[in-house]
């Protein structure tokens, strides 16, 4: 399982942050170019780069939908890797779905100019945060890449989550991640379970028929 620090959640933050925003310009801040919307589509990135077993479900639901092996292949780049194992960081459900405490791992962010926090209010209550990315924020993720290419996987699996997302929002992500029963039957408050041995068990199956 993954050791957790503070910096490394942000890391993990700012690359799907990255991956799952949309261009954005603002004439009066041309630091800013691109907007994450919404903290309810944030967690539902966050799980599945956090439990590369409930991606590679996802991921296998693509390929038979499209046929396309781009799909199959990484999750076999997932299992090879024993990515489930190592690369899992647990979360709880939640109200309404897998949750994390994300304050801490955004404020490193927002420190650094990495990421600006904006949002709508409805009188005093907010009715959605939005993440900016500035270009400080996307060159760091270039760079990282660049100066530590074990970081690539941060990379490589937010581009996967962002394909499996596409440009839908946080309550139909969710509704999608409560498709899976082992997700949906999880307890309030208690950690959502692997699924490793079934998607592998699918994977084996998917491959025979490929």
């Amino acid at each position: 399982m993954n050791r957790r620090t503070p910096h490394r959640d942000a890391l993990r933050i700012l690359f799907a942050l990255n991956a799952g925003g949309t261009p954005l310009a603002v004439p009066d801040e041309p630091e800013i170019v691109s907007i994450f919307k919404g903290e309810a589509r944030l967690l539902a990135f966050d799980f599945w780069m956090r439990n590369p077993d409930y991606l590679a479900a996802e991921l296998l639901d693509m390929f038979e939908q499209n046929g396309d092996n781009v799909y199959l292949q990484a999750v076999e780049s997932i299992f090879e890797n024993d990515e489930p194992d190592l690369r899992r960081v647990p979360m709880i459900r939640y109200l309404f779905g897998a949750y994390d405490q994300m304050d801490d791992s955004l404020s490193l962010l927002r420190s650094r100019d990495l990421i600006r926090i904006t949002g709508l209010k409805s009188n005093t209550k907010v009715r959605e945060t939005d993440f900016l990315l500035t270009a400080k924020g996307k060159e760091v993720c270039t760079s990282a890449v660049t100066q530590e290419p074990i970081l690539k996987w941060y990379a490589d699996r937010a581009e996967l989550v962002a394909k499996v997302a596409g440009d839908r929002g946080g309550t139909a992500l969710k509704h999608q991640q409560y498709e899976r029963t082992t997700y949906a039957e999880t307890k309030y408050g208690g950690v959502i379970p692997p699924i490793t041995s079934d998607v592998r068990q699918r994977l084996i199956q998917l491959k025979e028929i490929a």
